[in-house]
Order: structure tokens, then C-alpha cells, then sequence
């Protein structure tokens, strides 16, 4: 019901490539998604896309208008100050609802055309000095006497992930297991506790610094939920340190979707699901007490999702500068042409460094369910072997996927989202009388009325009480001039002021710095040699030689109705003309 009522929106923004040279232009697309069935939407009419440098100051920001379901265009990347790091975030006003975590980020790499003294450079050499490490017992807790997974993540003091090795200890100081980062800083680890011991790690960094961890203390009182994985199924567990509690519910769901949700059953200890009956992407598993709270909560990833596949064929040979024909097909699961929305980028492989920031297919299943920063999501799905299946499992456990407070919409609790769906431009703001008396009074007998000289569109709106007024029902491209005045709506009224309500926008953190790629130096080379070429730097733009123009500056006036006016008269001009009418000026003109 809260999904039917109020729908969230996931994004993906595909660019022609990560790595630009001062001078490049960022070509992107924004595909638009329904957040639980992941079908094609374009509800909200504009997407904002912006880019910050490693600082977190904005640097470009662009509105995008849905022109016919598609979000496309593009940033230029002259005049940068600074190059390296740089992020590209992207959300709708809709998405602004679930905050910062749930808007589209990805890293992109800005290089300067020419190295000089005067270029600041942000590099991405990093100086890890300390570390922390994070456990995650599976479920919540551990229980005493069962066989434990606890995940872990190690993060630097910059903020970005660490490789770390160590053991894990009881009380004793007696080796209990050993500990290795498996992707991202995470890994993990299993062992069984046992009753009035406590654990610890002692972890070393590439490097050589070595730290000691406590591990969480066991809690056996709690109910925790164990999930056994194959390929073909996963087994759910219920396990406690005291008798379970009567009432209990399995809620298992993808998205928003319920998947299974029945009341657990004492006549068996675990319960099979069969990952191909059930959709791909996460699968949060909660195990819900009578009142609805969540006991423990578990996420698996199942892989069981349709795909399509893409080939294309190259007709002509690749010369520099030659026509080259591609023939692109894609079909469905079953053999046949599939049906879809699509965008192609072509670079040059050996020169471009390879995208790390992840495809639309890590964005919609992964990415855009958890909070924080995944790094290189795709990795985790370019094969199926041992490790890359842990260390998706370890990536769930460390960061919990909470799109829906499922237990408060246990309790018919639903959120109302604070944001609307942007269908269209709107200009709100508020008017005022001048004057010490009676400034708030009759405010609604006002009407705003609006004017685009420029398209000759007038509109105009109603006034309330409070004077607040919106202006929608429009929409015109970046830079379009709007004139504004209040008017009575019949009589006169003494002249009121306007202020206009500026657009906020949302505070966007900084992605955590990645080492930069090997492959920079070949890009750079391949990017300078072609500005050589064409003898100058700015790579997607034609430029013209200089044309000086010289004329007598003429004084414009900024009035509106100057603006709008077919002819005006300066004073000068009144005095030569010698005219004793208006009708004699008029007239002449």
C-alpha cells in the first residue's frame, strides 16, 4: 500500500566515458526507473545533474527535461580550476524524499590538457595513516553455542576502504580464526562462541600498523535469523539462546514486493526457498515478533533475474577517420528481440581507461538499495566463483538496505513524502504592501501576473491572504527573462512588492577517493595528440577566429516595458524632433 501510494523512483546515468581532458564535454544519459518493478518512468519531468569537485564544491549544474521519456544532455568541463577526482550525482525532487543516500553518484576523472604551476590539482594519491574496523554479526548478535558469521569493513582515516589481515581471539588470547579482507575492505569471518568468553581482532594494514578490535558481546537472549546459501536455494534459520517466542512471522520481501510473509511454523526448523521462484536483486528477511517490531534482520542476493544480451558487428575497417557502420542487435532470454530503451557510447579502448563506476544493471540491483559507496559494484558480478559470492554476502551484511521502514509499515505507519513530483516549472514567492499600515491586509485582491517578452506568453494567478502566490502550468528553456507584478485584480491598489522564492537544492556529500587507474597516461597522450591536430583545445567545439566589432555603445534600458516596446524615443531625440503632442511623436515614428 505505501509502495501504490507513494512510489519511489530509482536513476542511472550511463556517460560516453569516466576520464576527460580539460576540454572534453561529458555526454550523459538518465534513465529513469520505478523503484520496485524497475519499469521505465518519467514522472518527474526534470532530472538535476550535478558536478562536484573533490571538495564537495558544486561545479556545474544542469536540469534535464524529459523529451519524449528520455533524460539526455550534457556538462562542458572548460574553465575547470581544479582536475582529478571529480563526482557526478544525479536525483529528481521526488527522490530528495529518501535523502542523499538513494541519489545516483558515480566518480569521474578530470585530467588538465597541460600540466602547470598554476594548476590545482586534487590528486589521488592517498596517505592512510589509521583505521578502524566494523563488525556485523549475522542477524544482529551473536548466540552462544551456534556456529556465527560475522562480517566486517575496514575503512582508513580518509574514508575510503583498506586491505587489512589478522586473527580473532578469546579472552585467552587463544587463536579463535583468521581475518582477510576479501573486496572493499570487507571480508568475513565465522567461528562459535561460547558462553562468558569475549572476543577480539587484532588487525594490521598494508603497511604494517597493527590495531586491536573488541567484538560485539554475545546476546543470548535475542532471536537472530542464520541463512545457509547454495546456488540453488538458501536455508532460514531461526536460532536463540532461549526458547522462541510464540507468534512469530517470516517476512521475506525484494523491493517492496512480499515475496513471503506467513506466521513461523514450530513443526519444522528451517525453512528452503528456491531462488528461482523468487525475483532477482536483494531480499531483505525480517523475522517480525506478534506487535510487528523486527527481532532480526537478514539480506541475501539472488541472481535468479532475466537478461538481455547485446551483439554488434562492425561493418568496414577502423581507420582513422572513415565511416563505420555498427550493427547492433539484442534479444531476450528465449532467443527473440528484445524490446527496450537504449544508449550507445564508442571510445577508443586502448586510450580510454576502463568505466569502474558501475552498469545499469549493478545500479538498479545493488547500488541504489544500499546506503554508502560501493566501490567498483561491477566487480562483484563478473563471475560466480567462491570469493566474489562472499564478498557480495559481506557487502549486505555491512551495509543494510532501509528504502522501507518495513516494521513501521507493519504498523500502518506510512511516510508522506515532503517533496511532490515535479510535473512542470513553477515560480512560487510572496508579495507585500509598502507602507507602516495595513501592510498585510487585502493582499487577496491582488493578482500576479506574469510576462515572457521574449515567447509573448502572459499568465497570471491568484493571491491568498498571506500574499503567497504559484505561477505554473509553463515551461521554457534556461535563461528565458520572466517579468513580474502584482496587479489588483479590479480597481486600483497601492503598489506592492515581490519576492521570489529561490529553488533549494540538497546537500550532497563527496564520494571517497579512489587510487587513480593505470591507464591515464595512454588517455592523456591519445587526447593531447588529437588536440594537435586540430589545433586547439577544446575537443568538441569548432571555434572561429577572433572578430573585433567596434560601435558607439547605446545606452539599453532594463525597464520592461522598454523592453517590450517596438520603438523608444531618448530625451535627445524628443528635443531634436521638435514635436508639441504625443500624436505628432507618434506620427513621426
Amino acid at each position: 500500500e505505501q509502495i501504490e501510494h507513494y512510489p519511489q523512483e530509482k536513476l542511472h546515468v550511463s556517460t560516453d566515458k569516466d576520464s576527460y581532458i580539460a576540454g572534453d564535454t561529458i555526454w550523459l544519459r538518465a534513465h529513469c526507473a520505478d523503484a520496485a518493478t524497475h519499469r521505465p518512468v518519467a514522472a518527474s519531468r526534470y532530472v538535476y545533474v550535478e558536478l562536484r569537485d573533490d571538495r564537495g564544491s558544486l561545479v556545474r549544474r544542469i536540469k534535464l527535461l524529459s523529451r519524449d521519456s528520455v533524460y539526455s544532455g550534457y556538462l562542458p568541463t572548460q574553465s575547470l580550476e581544479r582536475f582529478g577526482d571529480y563526482s557526478l550525482t544525479a536525483y529528481t525532487l521526488y527522490m530528495r524524499n529518501q535523502g542523499p543516500d538513494y541519489f545516483f553518484k558515480k566518480p569521474l576523472t578530470i585530467w588538465p590538457y597541460q600540466e602547470s604551476r598554476r594548476t590545482q590539482r586534487n590528486t589521488s594519491v592517498r596517505k592512510v595513516s589509521d583505521f578502524d574496523v566494523s563488525f556485523f554479526p549475522e542477524g544482529g548478535y551473536l548466540i552462544d553455542g551456534y556456529d556465527c558469521c560475522v562480517a566486517f569493513k575496514a575503512l582508513g582515516d580518509d574514508g575510503g576502504s583498506v586491505e587489512i589481515t589478522g586473527v580473532v581471539k578469546n579472552d585467552r588470547d587463544e587463536v579463535v580464526d583468521t581475518l582477510r579482507t576479501l573486496h572493499g575492505g570487507m571480508g568475513c569471518l565465522r567461528f562459535t562462541a561460547h558462553t562468558s568468553e569475549r572476543y577480539y581482532a587484532e588487525c594490521t594494514m598494508a603497511g604494517g600498523k597493527t590495531e586491536r578490535f573488541d567484538l560485539p558481546a554475545s546476546r543470548n537472549t535475542a532471536c537472530v535469523l542464520k541463512i545457509l546459501q547454495t546456488e540453488e536455494n538458501f536455508t532460514v534459520l531461526p536460532i536463540s539462546g532461549r526458547p522462541l517466542p510464540k507468534g512469530l512471522k517470516l517476512l521475506v520481501h525484494c523491493r517492496g514486493n512480499i515475496c513471503y510473509h506467513k506466521p513461523w511454523n514450530y513443526d519444522y526448523a528451517s525453512l528452503i526457498f528456491r531462488r528461482s521462484d523468487l525475483p532477482g536483486g536483494i531480499l531483505q528477511i525480517l523475522l517480525l515478533d506478534k506487535a510487528g517490531n523486527a527481532l532480526s534482520e537478514r539480506l541475501v542476493f539472488n541472481r535468479g533475474e532475466e537478461l538481455a544480451t547485446t551483439d554488434m558487428q562492425v561493418q568496414g575497417s577502423l581507420k582513422q577517420r572513415t565511416k563505420v557502420t555498427l550493427a547492433v542487435t539484442a534479444t531476450d532470454p528465449d532467443g527473440g528481440p528484445a524490446a527496450g530503451d537504449f544508449s550507445i557510447a564508442v571510445t577508443d579502448r586502448a586510450a580510454v581507461p576502463s568505466a569502474t563506476s558501475g552498469s545499469i544493471y549493478s545500479t538498479l540491483l545493488l547500488t541504489s538499495e544500499l546506503r554508502g559507496t560501493i566501490e567498483t559494484p561491477d566487480w562483484y558480478f563478473e563471475g560466480r566463483d567462491a570469493a566474489r559470492v562472499t564478498a557480495l554476502d559481506a557487502l549486505l551484511l555491512t551495509q543494510g538496505w532501509r528504502r522501507y521502514d518495513v516494521p513501521e509499515l507493519m504498523k500502518k505507519e506510512y511516510v508522506e513524502p515532503q517533496y511532490p513530483l515535479e510535473v512542470g516549472q513553477e515560480i512560487t514567492g510572496r508579495i507585500s504592501k509598502s507602507g507602516l499600515w495595513n501592510r498585510k491586509k487585502k493582499l487577496s485582491r491582488y493578482e500576479m501576473r506574469m510576462i515572457v517578452p521574449s515567447l509573448h506568453y502572459v499568465t497570471k494567478c491568484a493571491v491568498d491572504d498571506t500574499g503567497a502566490f504559484a505561477l505554473n502550468g509553463f515551461d521554457f528553456p534556461d535563461s528565458t527573462l520572466y517579468v513580474l507584478r502584482p496587479a489588483a485584480v479590479r480597481g486600483s491598489m497601492p503598489e506592492a512588492t515581490v519576492k521570489v522564492a529561490r529553488d533549494s537544492f540538497p546537500e550532497v556529500g563527496t564520494l571517497p577517493r579512489v587510487p587513480a587507474q593505470e591507464q591515464k597516461k595512454p588517455y592523456i597522450a591519445q587526447a593531447r595528440y588529437y588536440i594537435e591536430q586540430r589545433g586547439q583545445t577544446d575537443m568538441r567545439n569548432i571555434l572561429i577566429d577572433t572578430v573585433y566589432v567596434t560601435h558607439h555603445k547605446r545606452l539599453e534600458s532594463t525597464r520592461p516595458e522598454h523592453r517590450l516596446a517596438a520603438r523608444t524615443w531618448t530625451a535627445e531625440q524628443i528635443k531634436e524632433a521638435g514635436a508639441g503632442t504625443i500624436l505628432d511623436f507618434i506620427a513621426r515614428m
